[in-house]
């Protein structure tokens, strides 16, 4: 009996992730408001973690004094660019603050002080006031209110109408109808014409529906369109002029893109990121402690500090190299503005790089570029480019404004139809599938044919 014995050896390369690169993916695609909270979450877990002031919670002459401090490691144009920082105030500080006098119950609140009402009345009309939504709307069942207060529901009606008296008018209304007939009554307008249109023909109003409307009042379709012309004047959201009461925080950016003579500087807006230092507290008893388990315990939250702190440095810069690569290939784009984006996938700026397209996907996650032409997502560069017999470089932005060129310059008496915006891009070399100019339009808000035509 014959025994083979063999041995084979296979090589298999495998990728392990270990803890420590699952959090610096993770901390690569951190947003802005993402990295603060984890770097706070860090300074609870880890006593050697010291965080500089959140830039938001700092002083004005902090905040001032901090940016300063970020402009002197830049180049002399850069701080000549920014010199306005030191005479004025934070351009970078998105974050403001609603005064609650501005708000749309503060408004109400001062207007129901003029009414000479009993307590139990009073305490109605300030629930009802408070039970706004932001729009101005009132979204509680007066029925549930009656029971609340134990009165009856035409009482609580009466009461309603008080709110609907104040300005801005149209607020306490409970549906749309009800806030524009309150805003007609307001402006003592009596056609009764008006008042039907609003309660029965506002689905036609919204689709254009003119002549629908014209033959059913039996109006000329001229007498409707000034009609629709004072409807249009009315405010459907009246509680909008007004602050919520609630912080309201804009985009921070995450790069700053400078256009000097002859080039762009790509600067990281790193001033408002967290800033981590290892506490010199704990460095000290480090070095002189004999007690094996503290010296043991400090070293490795030490380490730990040290690999986020490397983290947050390598997601830095990985953020502005990618960006840099982005201002490089969308020259044109931030030469010209909107309209001006050539076709550019992931791809095309990893192999500029030199690295994976998933490290540019996560790189650009939830970041945001302010350049002379606003503030972008920086996802919004990339865009697949189109099937093109004279054009190569449209991309879905650039295809979108032309359709908006057509739809502008068409006769609005006899609106194209979205086949007709297909062959007319055609003609100019865009070729694309109808239900992609339908998809387009209705991304851009833009009715149909029969919506834009005009009577």
């Amino acid at each position: 009996m014959d025994i083979n014995i063999s041995h084979n050896v296979e090589l298999n390369q495998k990728t392990i992730i270990t803890p420590q690169l699952q959090q610096s993916i993770k901390i690569l695609q951190m947003g802005y408001q993402e990295l603060n909270s984890f770097v706070e979450q860090q300074a609870l877990e880890n006593p050697v973690i010291e965080v500089e002031p959140n830039y938001d919670e700092l002083e004005e002459h902090e905040k001032l004094q901090k940016k300063l401090d970020w402009l002197e490691d830049r180049d002399e144009e850069n701080r000549i660019y920014y010199q306005s920082v030191r005479e004025e105030k934070d351009d970078y500080d998105y974050a403001i603050a609603s005064n609650e006098e501005d708000s749309l119950q503060y408004h109400l609140l001062s207007q129901l002080d003029l009414f000479s009402l009993n307590n139990s009345d009073y305490k109605v009309v300030k629930y009802l006031i408070q039970s706004l939504n932001e729009n101005g709307y009132l979204e509680i069942d007066i029925k549930s209110v009656a029971e609340f207060f134990k009165i009856s529901v035409e009482k609580v009606e009466s009461l309603l109408k008080i709110v609907q008296s104040f300005e801005p008018w149209g607020v306490g209304a409970r549906n749309l109808k009800e806030c524009l007939t309150i805003q007609l009554k307001n402006k003592k307008l009596k056609d009764k014409n008006l008042y039907t249109i609003v309660n029965n023909y506002l689905d036609e109003l919204g689709k254009n529906k003119l002549n629908v409307i014209a033959k059913a009042l039996n109006i000329s379709i001229e007498e409707v369109k000034n009609l629709y012309s004072i409807i249009k004047s009315l405010n459907p959201h009246p509680g909008n002029a007004f602050s919520s009461g609630h912080q309201t925080r804009y985009i921070k950016p995450d790069i700053i893109v400078v256009k000097f003579k002859d080039y762009y500087e790509v600067l990281l807006n790193d001033f408002s990121y967290p800033k981590i230092n290892i506490s010199s507290y704990y460095r000290n008893i480090l070095n002189n402690t004999s007690d094996v388990k503290t010296r043991n315990y400090i070293t490795e939250k030490i380490d730990q500090a040290s690999w986020i702190m490397k983290c947050i440095e390598q997601r830095n810069t990985t953020l502005l190299n990618v960006s840099k690569a982005i201002v490089d290939f969308q020259t044109r784009f931030f030469d010209k503005g909107p309209g001006h984006l050539v076709p550019m996938i992931l791809k095309d700026i990893a192999e500029r790089l030199s690295i994976h397209e998933s490290t540019v996907s996560r790189a650009i996650r939830d970041k945001f570029l302010q350049s002379s032409w606003g503030i972008f997502e920086l996802k919004y560069f990339f865009s697949s480019g189109f099937d093109m017999r004279l054009q190569s470089d449209m991309t879905s932005e650039n295809i979108k404004l032309a359709i908006k060129q057509i739809i502008d310059n068409e006769n609005k008496k006899k609106p194209y139809s979205d086949q007709k915006i297909t062959n007319i891009l055609k003609e100019k070399g865009i070729s694309i599938a109808r239900r992609t100019v339908a998809k387009y339009r209705e991304e851009m808000n833009i009715p149909g044919a029969s919506g834009r035509k005009e009577f």
